[in-house]
């Protein structure tokens, strides 16, 4: 009797098979060999970086801000930075347009906090041709607390120990500001701006040409009157 029921219920599954519930996934499954390939983001964007000029009154700030840049723009640009011209597509240049210390809190009169305030510009242009494909500005801000001397023997050493702490506000500013460049050029890369094709492009078209500084004077070989003016 059991045999014959089971008998009947097999047959009403093959005659009826659109009844009862069915399971069905989207997708394209998965691949036997493990998971599949991310789309490649196509040739690399072959970026050499010049040294930035420096526009403002604190000495040797573009020798560290150019190094600032060149180390984020190897870890998180996107782009293949490297040391010669010949190796490149694209040079980068800029400057460091300003450095303001403005005063922040006071006591009894006298500065008790300062901000440091920074502002770079740079220009991404094709080696080749000159032409400027990208160009951004970014700013970066570092703070620090002002320490006064009790006494007028130690005020030298204070205003020394001052200039440590604007220091290493400036650092924390210039690192700050490269940041903000290095996630900006990323976008840019992202929508194409460097590919080939648009290069290409764009070498066939008019435009202002921005002279730059002459090839194989590696990282900061300057002679005046080649740099493009912003």
């Amino acid at each position: 009797m059991h045999r014959l029921v089971l008998l009947v219920v097999l047959m009403l599954l093959v005659v009826f098979p659109g009844c009862g519930y069915r399971f069905s996934v989207e997708g394209p499954g998965p691949q036997i060999g493990g998971e599949p390939e991310p789309e490649k983001p196509g040739p690399p964007v072959r970026l050499v970086i010049r040294d930035l000029l420096n526009r403002t009154f604190q000495s040797n700030l573009e020798f560290a801000y150019s190094k600032y840049l060149r180390q984020e723009f190897a870890v998180s640009s996107g782009a293949q930075v490297v040391a010669e011209d010949a190796q490149a597509d694209y040079v980068m240049t800029g400057e460091i347009v300003s450095v303001t210390v403005p005063s922040l809190t006071f006591s009894a009169g006298q500065t008790r906090e300062r901000r440091v305030n920074v502002v770079v510009r740079v220009e991404v242009a094709h080696r080749t041709t000159g032409k400027s494909l990208w160009t951004e500005t970014a700013t970066g801000t570092g703070e620090f607390f002002v320490n006064r001397a009790p006494d007028v023997e130690d005020r030298q050493d204070q205003i020394q120990f001052n200039r440590v702490l604007q220091d290493r506000a400036l650092e924390q500013a210039g690192q700050q500001a490269v940041e903000s460049l290095a996630a900006a050029f990323w976008h840019a890369r992202d929508q194409g701006i460097f590919s080939q094709a648009r290069a290409s492009s764009l070498s066939s078209s008019t435009g202002k040409l921005f002279p730059l500084p002459h090839e194989g004077e590696g990282w900061g070989g300057y002679r005046p009157g080649t740099w493009f003016t912003f």
